[in-house]
């Protein structure tokens, strides 16, 4: 599903590309020694040695209007096999129990039919059906590291989005550790896992304010229009997040 977020980020990071092809290739440099992995194969599915040594590799920005980096594992990897042999065995069970309760409510759907000659809507089989090891397994084989402009967003989570202080280059960083929730009223009420999601924010940026929306899992974090301003989003594999976020050369985005 495409959000809000997901839009703005697009808009913004698009538009931030066009402008400063320089800031794209601070970013690289910034975070290449955070990233001792080797280089993407030209098609971005293997690392560019064909190994399995690495347990990650690197598709790095082919043009100054790319404004992402994006870790990956190495699918050659014996442990990146493991994990993945692993949640599609968790991922079936979902969707098979995903297809009985379908099948439960075309029954019951049939049932009301035959009884009153109504009809009523019967539950079908999305690509969410995958549940929890679905999104899981998609945050912890990937790290998405993305130029962006300053913006506000909505992001569901069971633990409140921390905002704090930069040093060594942000202004701010917005931080959510990798969580699970699961919803206590509503029509979704199923276990959903919340990728780890570091936002870092440079130049004269206002603080960003972090308030509940909706409900418990729900929360919007409001920031200033900032035109001198940017921020790097960093989300995916928590602790390859913790290394990038730790370890970069952030002044080398410009100093707070």
């Amino acid at each position: 599903m495409l959000t809000t977020k997901c839009v703005a980020a697009v808009l913004s990071a698009a538009t931030l590309s066009a402008q400063s092809p320089s800031r794209i290739d601070a970013l690289v440099a910034a975070v290449r020694a955070a990233l001792p992995f080797p280089g993407a194969s030209n098609d971005g599915d293997f690392p560019s040695d064909n190994s399995p040594a690495s347990k990650w590799f690197v598709v790095w920005p082919s043009t100054a209007d790319d404004p992402r980096i994006v870790v990956k594992a190495n699918p050659l990897h014996p442990e990146t096999q493991k994990a993945a042999a692993m949640a599609m065995g968790r991922i079936q069970e979902a969707v098979i129990a995903a297809e009985r309760k379908a099948q439960a409510a075309y029954e019951r759907a049939l049932e009301e039919l035959r009884r009153t000659g109504t009809g009523t809507d019967i539950e079908g089989i999305s690509l969410d059906d995958e549940g929890i090891a679905g999104e899981r397994i998609d945050a912890e084989l990937e790290l998405v590291i993305e130029l962006q402009l300053p913006h506000p967003f909505t992001v569901r989570s069971g633990v409140a989005p921390v905002v704090a202080a930069g040093t060594g280059g942000p202004t701010w960083t917005v931080t959510v550790p990798a969580n699970t929730y699961r919803g206590k009223r509503g029509g979704d009420l199923r276990e959903h896992f919340r990728a780890a999601e570091t936002t870092l924010y440079f130049g004269p940026v206002g603080r960003p304010e972090v308030a509940r929306k909706g409900d418990e899992f729900t929360f919007h974090v409001a920031v200033p229009p900032s035109p001198q301003g940017f921020a790097v989003l960093v989300r995916g594999n928590e602790a390859v997040l913790k290394q990038v976020v730790a370890t970069a050369n952030w002044a080398v985005l410009g100093p707070r």
